[in-house]
C-alpha cells in the first residue's frame, strides 16, 4: 500500500476531523493546546472541527510530513529529525509541565544522545472508510525509517487502545501521565471533581 505526502488539504483535513470528532481526550488536548475554553463542550462539532483544521494548517505551514495511506484513509503528521515545529506553550502552567517539561525530560532520559528523532503529532484514520491495513502501513514505513536512518520515533498515545496498537509495532511506553484531573470527566466534561485522562509518552528506538 503506497504512503505518499498528501496532495489534497482539505481530503486530508476532513479525515481528520471526521477520526477525532467526539474523541473526550482529543477534544481536552486540543482546547488545551490552543488555549481555549473547555466551556465550548465536547458536542461542538463545529468547534472541535476547527481546532484540527488549526492543528493541520500549522503543521502543513512549517513544513511537516503530512502523509496518508489507503487513498487518504488514514492521516499521520510527522515532524522530522532536521525539522521541529513549533508548538507554543499555553497559558495553564499545569498542563506545560505535563506536557512540555516532564515529556523533554523523559525523552533525554530514554533517547541515546546524539540520536534524533521523529515525532507523530497525530494519526487518525477516517472511521467512514472501511479499508485495512493503512495504519500498518504508515507505521511500517516510518519504522524502516527509523531503523535505516537510526532515529528514534515518538508519540503520545491518548487512549489505552492507542497504546496497544502502538506498542504491537515495537513502541514502549515509558511515561504513564494524568492530565484534565479536577477539570473534565472520562467523557470529556466539565467536572470539578473528575478523573480527567491518560496518556502514554511512547518511543520507538531502532533495531539495528
Amino acid at each position: 500500500m503506497d504512503v505518499c505526502q498528501i496532495g489534497d488539504f482539505d481530503k486530508s483535513c476532513a479525515a481528520l476531523q471526521n477520526a477525532f470528532r467526539g474523541e473526550p481526550s482529543y477534544w481536552y488536548l486540543a482546547c488545551k493546546l490552543q488555549d481555549k475554553p473547555l466551556s465550548l463542550g465536547i458536542n461542538n462539532s463545529e468547534a472541535i472541527d476547527t481546532l484540527t483544521y488549526n492543528f493541520l494548517k500549522h503543521y502543513y505551514d512549517h513544513g511537516a510530513q503530512i502523509m496518508q495511506s489507503g487513498n487518504y484513509t488514514t492521516i499521520a503528521i510527522w515532524t522530522t529529525p532536521s525539522l521541529s515545529v513549533p508548538m507554543n506553550r499555553t497559558s495553564d502552567e499545569s498542563f506545560n509541565k505535563i506536557f512540555f517539561d516532564n515529556s523533554l525530560k523523559v525523552k533525554e532520559t530514554v533517547i541515546p544522545k546524539g540520536m534524533k528523532y521523529y515525532y507523530l503529532f497525530m494519526i487518525g484514520k477516517d472511521p467512514e472508510s472501511h479499508m485495512k491495513g493503512t495504519v500498518r502501513a504508515m507505521f511500517e514505513l516510518y519504522i524502516d525509517k527509523a531503523n535505516t536512518e537510526n532515529c528514534a520515533l515518538v508519540l503520545e498515545a491518548i487512549s489505552e487502545h492507542a497504546r496497544d496498537v502502538y506498542a504491537h509495532f515495537g513502541f514502549v511506553n515509558y511515561n504513564t501521565f494524568q492530565y484534565g484531573i479536577g477539570e473534565v470527566n472520562s467523557l470529556g466534561q466539565l467536572d470539578s471533581h473528575g478523573e480527567g485522562h491518560t496518556g502514554y509518552l511512547m518511543v520507538y528506538l531502532p533495531t539495528n
